[in-house]
Protein backbone atom coordinates (compact mmCIF):
# COMPACT_ATOMS: atom_id res chain seq x y z
CA UNK A 1 0.00 0.00 0.00
CA UNK A 2 2.61 2.79 1.29
CA UNK A 3 4.76 2.01 -2.47
CA UNK A 4 2.30 2.60 -3.98
CA UNK A 5 1.27 6.17 -2.42
CA UNK A 6 4.80 7.09 -3.60
CA UNK A 7 4.21 5.57 -7.23
CA UNK A 8 1.58 7.84 -7.61
CA UNK A 9 3.01 10.57 -5.74
CA UNK A 10 6.43 10.05 -8.14
CA UNK A 11 4.12 9.89 -11.62
CA UNK A 12 2.87 13.78 -10.41
CA UNK A 13 6.12 15.00 -9.87
CA UNK A 14 7.16 13.57 -13.31
CA UNK A 15 4.31 14.70 -14.47
CA UNK A 16 4.98 18.13 -13.73
CA UNK A 17 8.75 18.12 -14.38
CA UNK A 18 7.88 17.00 -17.94
CA UNK A 19 5.53 19.97 -18.73
CA UNK A 20 7.36 22.93 -17.25
CA UNK A 21 3.90 24.94 -19.04
CA UNK A 22 2.15 23.39 -16.69
CA UNK A 23 4.02 23.65 -13.91
CA UNK A 24 4.18 27.39 -14.35
CA UNK A 25 0.44 28.44 -14.74
CA UNK A 26 0.13 26.17 -11.63
CA UNK A 27 2.62 28.28 -9.61
CA UNK A 28 1.01 31.44 -10.74
CA UNK A 29 -2.26 30.58 -10.05
CA UNK A 30 -1.40 29.78 -6.42
CA UNK A 31 0.25 32.97 -6.09
CA UNK A 32 -2.33 34.69 -7.75
CA UNK A 33 -5.08 33.05 -4.80
CA UNK A 34 -2.29 34.08 -2.28
CA UNK A 35 -1.93 37.46 -3.32
CA UNK A 36 -5.65 38.23 -4.00
CA UNK A 37 -7.03 37.06 -0.42
CA UNK A 38 -5.87 39.56 1.71
CA UNK A 39 -6.58 42.37 -1.43
CA UNK A 40 -10.05 41.70 -1.15
CA UNK A 41 -10.67 41.17 2.50
CA UNK A 42 -8.83 44.98 2.99
CA UNK A 43 -11.28 46.21 0.09
CA UNK A 44 -14.35 44.64 2.04
CA UNK A 45 -13.31 45.93 4.80
CA UNK A 46 -12.91 49.58 3.42
CA UNK A 47 -15.63 49.43 0.59
CA UNK A 48 -18.34 46.87 1.86
CA UNK A 49 -21.86 48.17 3.51
CA UNK A 50 -22.17 47.13 7.01
CA UNK A 51 -25.52 47.97 8.70
CA UNK A 52 -25.04 51.52 11.22
CA UNK A 53 -26.18 51.28 14.50
CA UNK A 54 -28.51 53.31 15.72
CA UNK A 55 -29.59 54.80 19.06
CA UNK A 56 -31.94 57.25 21.04
CA UNK A 57 -32.20 60.17 23.69
CA UNK A 58 -35.23 62.10 24.83
CA UNK A 59 -33.44 65.57 25.68
CA UNK A 60 -36.75 67.34 26.44
CA UNK A 61 -39.93 66.25 27.06
CA UNK A 62 -42.99 69.04 26.99
CA UNK A 63 -46.71 69.11 28.30
CA UNK A 64 -46.34 66.18 30.21
CA UNK A 65 -49.40 66.38 32.29
CA UNK A 66 -52.85 64.76 33.61
CA UNK A 67 -55.09 64.42 30.74
CA UNK A 68 -57.97 66.45 32.40
CA UNK A 69 -56.02 69.37 33.63
CA UNK A 70 -53.37 69.73 30.53
CA UNK A 71 -53.54 72.67 28.28
CA UNK A 72 -51.33 71.30 25.45
CA UNK A 73 -50.23 68.27 23.60
CA UNK A 74 -47.27 66.54 24.67
CA UNK A 75 -44.04 67.26 22.95
CA UNK A 76 -40.74 64.90 22.83
CA UNK A 77 -37.57 65.74 21.26
CA UNK A 78 -35.56 62.76 19.82
CA UNK A 79 -32.00 62.57 19.09
CA UNK A 80 -31.27 59.28 16.96
CA UNK A 81 -28.42 59.09 16.49
CA UNK A 82 -26.71 56.90 13.78
CA UNK A 83 -23.31 56.10 13.93
CA UNK A 84 -22.04 55.07 9.88
CA UNK A 85 -18.18 54.97 11.13
CA UNK A 86 -17.86 51.22 9.69
CA UNK A 87 -18.71 51.99 6.01
CA UNK A 88 -17.60 54.35 3.57
CA UNK A 89 -20.99 53.92 2.31
CA UNK A 90 -23.56 57.13 2.91
CA UNK A 91 -26.81 55.86 5.01
CA UNK A 92 -29.71 57.39 3.64
CA UNK A 93 -33.70 57.26 3.82
CA UNK A 94 -36.17 59.03 1.36
CA UNK A 95 -38.94 58.72 4.65
CA UNK A 96 -39.14 58.01 8.04
CA UNK A 97 -41.74 57.88 11.11
CA UNK A 98 -41.28 57.83 14.51
CA UNK A 99 -43.62 56.82 17.51
CA UNK A 100 -42.99 57.22 21.44
CA UNK A 101 -44.87 55.10 23.81
CA UNK A 102 -44.88 54.32 27.45
CA UNK A 103 -46.05 51.30 29.03
CA UNK A 104 -47.24 50.66 25.77
CA UNK A 105 -49.39 53.28 24.96
CA UNK A 106 -48.24 55.68 21.92
CA UNK A 107 -48.14 59.61 23.43
CA UNK A 108 -46.60 61.01 20.02
CA UNK A 109 -45.97 60.46 16.97
CA UNK A 110 -44.17 62.13 13.86
CA UNK A 111 -44.19 61.98 10.09
CA UNK A 112 -40.32 62.83 8.28
CA UNK A 113 -41.31 62.83 4.67
CA UNK A 114 -37.75 64.33 3.48
CA UNK A 115 -36.02 61.50 5.45
CA UNK A 116 -32.45 61.65 6.47
CA UNK A 117 -28.75 60.97 5.22
CA UNK A 118 -25.39 60.04 6.90
CA UNK A 119 -22.25 60.17 5.06
CA UNK A 120 -19.88 57.29 5.60
CA UNK A 121 -17.54 56.75 8.29
CA UNK A 122 -19.30 59.74 9.94
CA UNK A 123 -21.43 59.82 13.53
CA UNK A 124 -24.45 61.97 13.02
CA UNK A 125 -27.68 62.92 14.82
CA UNK A 126 -31.09 63.14 13.56
CA UNK A 127 -33.34 65.67 15.03
CA UNK A 128 -37.47 63.91 15.98
CA UNK A 129 -40.28 65.88 17.61
CA UNK A 130 -43.06 63.84 18.11
CA UNK A 131 -46.33 65.25 19.47
CA UNK A 132 -49.99 64.24 19.80
CA UNK A 133 -53.14 64.72 18.74
CA UNK A 134 -54.65 65.38 22.24
CA UNK A 135 -53.80 67.18 25.34
CA UNK A 136 -51.52 65.75 27.62
CA UNK A 137 -51.36 61.94 28.93
CA UNK A 138 -53.74 59.57 30.38
CA UNK A 139 -54.36 60.19 34.01
CA UNK A 140 -53.36 56.26 34.62
CA UNK A 141 -50.03 56.45 32.90
CA UNK A 142 -49.56 59.91 34.35
CA UNK A 143 -49.66 58.08 38.04
CA UNK A 144 -47.82 55.28 37.04
CA UNK A 145 -45.12 57.40 35.69
CA UNK A 146 -45.03 59.56 38.69
CA UNK A 147 -44.82 56.85 40.89
CA UNK A 148 -41.84 55.03 39.01
CA UNK A 149 -40.29 58.41 39.91
CA UNK A 150 -41.09 58.78 43.37
CA UNK A 151 -40.04 55.53 43.87
CA UNK A 152 -36.56 56.26 41.93
CA UNK A 153 -37.38 53.27 39.44
CA UNK A 154 -36.10 53.57 35.85
CA UNK A 155 -38.71 55.59 33.88
CA UNK A 156 -38.07 54.52 30.02
CA UNK A 157 -39.96 55.65 26.61
CA UNK A 158 -40.07 53.55 23.63
CA UNK A 159 -39.13 54.74 20.54
CA UNK A 160 -40.19 53.00 17.19
CA UNK A 161 -38.41 54.27 14.03
CA UNK A 162 -39.41 53.28 10.68
CA UNK A 163 -37.07 53.70 7.88
CA UNK A 164 -38.46 53.74 4.43
CA UNK A 165 -36.46 53.21 1.15
CA UNK A 166 -33.43 52.37 3.31
CA UNK A 167 -30.50 52.40 0.64
CA UNK A 168 -32.60 51.01 -1.73
CA UNK A 169 -33.84 48.38 0.65
CA UNK A 170 -37.35 46.94 2.00
CA UNK A 171 -38.23 48.89 4.80
CA UNK A 172 -36.94 48.47 8.58
CA UNK A 173 -38.07 49.35 12.11
CA UNK A 174 -35.96 50.54 14.92
CA UNK A 175 -37.45 48.99 18.33
CA UNK A 176 -35.28 51.86 20.28
CA UNK A 177 -35.39 52.97 24.44
CA UNK A 178 -34.69 56.16 25.88
CA UNK A 179 -34.36 56.60 29.59
CA UNK A 180 -35.75 59.56 31.04
CA UNK A 181 -35.57 59.12 34.72
CA UNK A 182 -33.42 56.71 36.40
CA UNK A 183 -30.38 54.08 35.68
CA UNK A 184 -28.89 53.31 34.16
CA UNK A 185 -29.65 55.78 31.44
CA UNK A 186 -28.15 54.23 28.24
CA UNK A 187 -27.62 54.63 25.58
CA UNK A 188 -28.92 51.59 24.38
CA UNK A 189 -28.72 50.16 20.81
CA UNK A 190 -31.35 49.84 18.80
CA UNK A 191 -32.71 46.59 17.71
CA UNK A 192 -33.71 46.72 13.66
CA UNK A 193 -36.33 44.66 12.58
CA UNK A 194 -36.91 44.00 8.87
CA UNK A 195 -40.60 44.67 7.76
CA UNK A 196 -43.00 41.87 6.57
CA UNK A 197 -44.34 41.07 3.23
CA UNK A 198 -47.73 42.86 4.74
CA UNK A 199 -46.06 45.91 6.05
CA UNK A 200 -46.06 45.03 9.65
CA UNK A 201 -42.68 45.22 11.62
CA UNK A 202 -41.08 41.77 12.71
CA UNK A 203 -40.91 42.40 16.18
CA UNK A 204 -36.93 41.44 17.92
CA UNK A 205 -36.16 38.58 19.88
CA UNK A 206 -34.87 41.22 22.39
CA UNK A 207 -36.37 44.76 23.14
CA UNK A 208 -32.94 46.54 23.43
Amino acid sequence: MGAGLVEDEDRRRDCLDGHPLIQCAVTVILTAICLALPVYGCWASINGYKTPDFWVKVPGIEGLERGPSALAAPVFNVTLRVDNEATRRPFCTSRASAAVSYAGVQLGHVDLPGGFCVPGQVVSSAPIVATSDGLGIPSELYERMESQRRRHERVSLEVQVKLDDCCGQLPVMLWCTAVVHGQPQGPFLCKVAPMLKDGEPRPPRLYY
